[in-house]
């Protein structure tokens, strides 16, 4: 017995100098054990410094740091870590750390092109476990760190790691306690922050927090445009049997953008405060399945690329809202996405458009309802085609838009339905003068883009004026403001129940068909500054119809137009094709006591005498063929009188006083038949000039007939 407690007293005491003497001899075991954890695992390890302390029991350790087997390639640095042993250690039988404690923590994570991390060989050759302890509480100070993934070459950046998990110990009593870990760290220069509950030791794992970031970095996701950093939050969830099948789950998720700044078809838009939301995102199987997102935005503006503001102030945009339906990630091409789309342009503009995107096809197929759009910022598309300055207008559409994006560089885009532009005004765009003014422009029927086609089955226009100018080099200004077209690709196939016009293999390939025109309280201003001095007209009240218009060859179009010249009935009847490559024209004119004194400037050129009054009235037909007129004008003229000479170059004067009595039938008339023919190709060739001169012929003949007989 004596013995006995000789012995358990030399335990004891041995134990007790072994407690007494750890400080001196416990570092130096650690230190040997984490060298040849270092030496097995091929990597190299230094440690600056490292203490034990016995009341309270507590190991520190200083200036850690673990390199690859190169010697050179940091994997793990720590600046201080510090540990301290809970009272009741000796109860649980294993080491229980009260609290844990890093301090600015390095960790280079690399991921190589196989998917394998360079931590993965931390682990070692050994099978066997490692030293058991449990921790109490965690702590993490001022981690930073970085992750490669060499596959994809990216690359993100931690700093300011800070975390917290307390109770961890505590609650091991229990499978289905809740641990609560919280991190703040800066991700790639975005402020993170994570609150969360995990219960990581039941059956089924078990998580829920909230998470939120500011400061995001979008522009790899929209490389596009010019994205301000922004702000995501949500609430998170997951659950499953173990961590490698895991189902996730986001509600609430929330990205605030400030602004976002890019150039689409000539425009420069920009959108500030947009959001975009979503109730609920699941992750399972690999897949993110977003279901239906939200988008709002609070303002922004819109302008062309190019034009100065003075010129174009921008046109402001408000009252973003939007839905997506069934977005997934990655991309499912199989079902198309529901669009949903409605936005504000203006002070009385608004945009209405749904509709599926296929994202197979790369394409979308919407329905389009808006009222009131400015059309300035069209601009700069239209000049592609024309020498024009949109100075006005307001578009409102109600119809079917497909389109189709295969790349920025190869799009379609096909228009069907109605469109209506009211309070159109254009003006040239090297002069500045007028070409176009309509109070209402309506159309029905199809357009397409890439080629420029028009399919329309109706075009109504009233209360319009229209400027008709014939410069002095002889070519009229309309023709001259056009740029050339880009060759036009294959045409559409026709569709079922097509007219017998469009299965025309001809019209088929034309750019444009119009198949009635209608015409109301129209105005047409003319001059002429082939001739000196320069000739004008005015078509007033001008209304009626074409229909059939193409620019196929070989098709015409069907025209009736009633209106108002100087003062004077019009009546305009035939068949005509402007829009062919080679005009066509065969129609009637009929115009009855037109004022003559508006023929001075071609009365003055040719016969050398102004006009001084007189009525006109005449029955003509002109025919254009291969750019040759042929024309025909029965004309009564009704008290014609000339007045004082005019000095005209090359003009020999004779007695037209006596010429017109001589043509005069007793009610005071003169009828001529004035045949007209002549090339359009020919610069000196006029209308005008061609029916004075004839005028002067037939003048010229009534006094010859006095010397005859």
């Amino acid at each position: 017995m004596r013995q006995l407690g000789w012995g358990l007293g030399i335990l004891l005491g041995g134990l007790l100098v072994g407690l007494l003497t750890m400080p001196e001899w416990l570092p130096g075991v650690i230190h040997r054990q984490a060298q040849h954890w270092a030496e097995e695992t091929h990597h190299r390890l230094e440690i600056g410094s490292l203490k034990v302390e016995i009341f309270p029991f507590r190991v520190q350790v200083h200036g850690v740091r673990l390199y690859e087997a190169d010697g050179q390639t940091l994997v793990l640095g720590l600046e201080d870590l510090e540990a301290s042993l809970a009272l009741h250690s000796g109860l649980r039988l294993l080491p229980v750390i009260d609290e844990l404690t890093l301090t600015h923590p390095v960790v280079h994570l690399v991921r190589n092109p196989a998917g394998e991390w360079n931590l993965a060989s931390l682990a070692g050759p050994s099978s066997g476990g490692g030293f058991p302890f449990v921790v109490e509480k965690v702590r993490i100070l001022r981690g930073e760190g970085s992750v490669w993934d060499q596959g994809s070459d990216t690359h993100h950046d931690i700093r300011n790691l800070q975390f917290h998990l307390p109770q961890l110990f505590s609650r091991l009593r229990d499978k289905d306690s809740w641990l609560s870990p919280s991190l703040h760290a800066e991700v790639d220069g975005a402020s993170l922050d994570l609150k969360a509950r995990i219960r990581p030791f039941s059956s089924e794992l078990r998580g829920e927090g909230d998470l939120s970031v500011q400061g995001l970095d979008l522009a790899p996701w929209i490389p596009s445009c010019s994205v301000s950093p922004g702000a995501l939050t949500t609430h998170f969830a997951f659950w499953g049997p173990n961590w490698g099948a895991l189902q996730r789950e986001l509600s609430g998720l929330r990205l605030s953008v400030p602004q976002i700044k890019g150039r689409v078809a000539g425009l420069e838009i920009l959108l500030q405060d947009v959001q975009l939301s979503a109730p609920s995102v699941r992750y399972d199987g690999g897949a993110v399945n977003f279901g239906v997102i939200h988008l709002m935005g609070h303002d922004g503006q819109i302008r062309p690329v190019g034009v100065s503001e003075a010129a174009f102030p921008p046109l402001p945009l408000s009252k973003l809202e939007g839905t997506v339906e069934k977005l997934a990630w990655p991309v499912s091409v199989r079902t198309p996405l529901p669009l949903s789309l409605t936005l504000q342009v203006g002070a009385q503009g608004r945009l209405q458009v749904a509709g599926p995107v296929d994202l197979r096809a790369q394409g979308a197929h919407l329905t389009v309802h808006a009222q009131h759009l400015d059309l300035r910022p069209v601009q700069p598309w239209l000049a592609r085609y024309a020498q024009v300055r949109l100075e006005s207008g307001q578009l409102s559409l109600e119809g079917v838009l497909d389109g189709s994006f295969s790349s920025p560089q190869v799009w379609q885009v096909r228009y069907r339905g109605q469109a209506q532009a009211d309070e159109l005004a254009v003006r040239e765009g090297r002069r500045g003068q007028w070409l176009w003014r309509s109070k209402t422009l309506f159309a029905q029927g199809e357009a397409t883009l890439n080629p420029l086609r028009l399919r329309l089955d109706q075009v109504a226009l009233s209360d319009f004026y229209v400027r008709l100018h014939l410069l002095p080099d002889a070519t009229l200004n309309w023709v001259n403001l056009l740029n050339p077209l880009p060759v036009s690709s294959p045409s559409v196939p026709k569709s079922a129940g097509s007219s017998p016009l469009e299965s025309s293999s001809v019209v088929a390939q034309a750019a444009v068909v119009i198949r009635k025109v209608t015409l109301q309280g129209g105005t047409i201003h003319y001059r002429d500054d082939y001739v000196h001095p320069p000739y004008k007209a005015n078509l007033t009240r001008l209304g009626g119809k074409i229909e059939g218009l193409s620019s196929a060859e070989n098709t015409t179009a069907r025209l009736e137009l009633r209106g108002r010249v100087h003062d004077a009935p019009l009546l305009i009847e035939g068949q005509i094709n402007p829009l062919a490559q080679n005009l066509f024209l065969d129609m009637t004119a009929q115009v009855t006591g037109m004022d003559l004194m508006q023929f001075s400037p071609y009365s003055g050129k040719y016969v050398g005498y102004d006009i001084e009054r007189g009525k006109l009235s005449f029955d003509a037909h002109y025919s254009v063929r291969n750019h040759d007129l042929q024309a025909t004008n029965h004309l009564v003229l009704n008290e014609l009188t000339f007045g004082k000479p005019v000095a005209s170059p090359g003009i020999t004067h004779f007695p037209v006083a006596l010429a017109v009595s001589l043509l005069q039938d007793p009610q005071g008339r003169i009828m001529v038949n004035l045949p007209i023919a002549g090339s359009l190709d020919d610069p000196q060739f006029s209308v005008g000039g061609v029916l004075a001169r004839t005028l002067v012929q037939v003048l010229e003949k009534a006094v010859e007939s006095i010397f005859v007989h």
